[in-house]
């Protein structure tokens, strides 16, 4: 049950990263990315059907006219605009118009010598003949507003004021491409309202595999690996991804230990797997890290209690990282790399940093709403289509 810890990892990259290779020499820094460096399959084509253009997000409102929408990984060409993508130039066909009933007039009587009867008869007697109302020609629904596609490139989009989402996976095993994805959290970088947003896919989440069965979400990484777990996310917010960092387990306690160690207070005493804490200042290596970090039945506020344990071990981390030297940094990611896949390149990491430098202080929260629920003899969370919907505007 060992989640959220990948976040540390994350922006341990985005960070330690970022003075890396603002500072170390060139090709050193090629060489590391290199060693972690990896497409997901399908990056620049167009995503499967229904990846992003679940029915569910069909009717929601265009996002504003001033507010990019990025096609993610997914680079589409004007001509041929992506799947569920709504074209600029597209619009909405005009219903068809109903026909209108009348009534059909009576023919025109030919001109005889004798006095037409019905002309005989004076106007004023003539009895009126009901017709039916002509009805109103419904007016033709507005058609929707274009909707500004962001730049394909990467490092442009990181320029302007589009919204930047990272998927980060985090499988529950000590090596990659093994497990299932214990962790799935994504990042959403807000260059307008400059805040970091955190929001964990609960990994129990009932949803569509892209081309597979309705199953719990983390299942995808089983199946599929780190392209079919994004995919499913994908279709789970109807966003695509722009970047995904992927992790093992066994980098957690091993990048506490090489840091020195995390500087935490715990709350109250508790004990978990074999470790003890006491209210109080105290300095944790990486397994007394993890235990901290992960346990919940024991606090009072649950969850909430264990994300705030959470984030004071981020905090403490990202400060030890800044007190490093660049050799130090360097050292640290050199035995990451084992541990580390991701599509960022060096110079993508470096431009979010340095555009993005809000990431640490100005940090947010977003929680998927759901409930718990037995279905085939498995639990399950499951995610109604409304909260999907608020997700999605909400990060879109």
């Amino acid at each position: 049950m060992r989640r959220w810890w990948w976040l540390l990892i994350l922006l341990l990259v985005l960070v330690a990263a970022g003075g890396l290779f603002t500072y170390q020499r060139h090709r050193e820094v090629q060489l590391l990315g290199q060693e972690v460096y990896k497409e997901l399959d399908g990056d620049g084509f167009p995503p499967l059907p229904g990846v992003l253009d679940d029915p569910v997000f069909k009717d929601l409102p265009p996002p504003p006219a001033d507010q990019p929408v990025s096609m993610g990984r997914y680079k589409p060409s004007p001509a041929k605009p992506v799947s569920g993508t709504p074209s600029p130039s597209k619009t909405a066909p005009a219903p068809k118009t109903p026909p209108v009933p009348t009534t059909t007039p009576p023919p025109t009587p030919k001109t005889v010598a004798r006095p037409a009867v019905p002309d005989a008869i004076p106007t004023a007697q003539t009895p009126s003949v009901p017709t039916a109302p002509v009805p109103k020609t419904p007016a033709a629904p507005p058609a929707p507003a274009p909707v500004k596609l962001a730049p394909a490139s990467f490092l442009e989009r990181v320029r302007t004021n589009t919204k930047i989402h990272v998927l980060l996976i985090g499988n529950d095993q000590n090596e990659l491409d093994k497990g299932r994805a214990d962790v799935l959290v994504v990042l959403t970088f807000d260059p307008k309202t400059r805040v970091l947003s955190f929001l964990s896919i609960p990994r129990d989440t009932r949803a569509q595999i892209p081309e597979h069965e309705v199953e719990k979400i983390n299942a995808a990484y089983a199946i599929g690996g780190a392209t079919l777990q994004t995919m499913a996310v994908e279709q789970f917010l109807g966003i695509p991804m722009d970047k995904f960092v992927e992790i093992s387990m066994g980098g957690f306690q091993q990048v506490i230990d090489l840091v020195g160690g995390v500087t935490v207070n715990p709350p109250f005493a508790f004990e978990l797997d074999g470790q003890s804490f006491e209210p109080g200042k105290v300095k944790l290596n990486g397994e007394q890290a993890l235990a901290y970090s992960r346990m919940r039945k024991q606090d009072p506020r649950g969850d909430l209690g264990r994300n705030t344990r959470q984030q004071e071990v981020l905090r403490s981390l990202m400060g030890s990282l800044g007190q490093l030297s660049p050799d130090e940094l360097n050292r640290v990611l050199g035995q990451l790399q084992h541990h580390l896949r991701t599509n960022f390149s060096p110079s993508e990491v470096v431009e979010l940093r340095q555009r993005h430098d809000y990431l640490l202080s100005h940090q947010q929260t977003v929680s998927v709403q759901g409930v718990n629920r037995k279905i085939g003899g498995l639990w399950y969370y499951l995610v109604s289509p409304q909260e999907r919907r608020r997700l999605h505007l909400l990060l879109r």
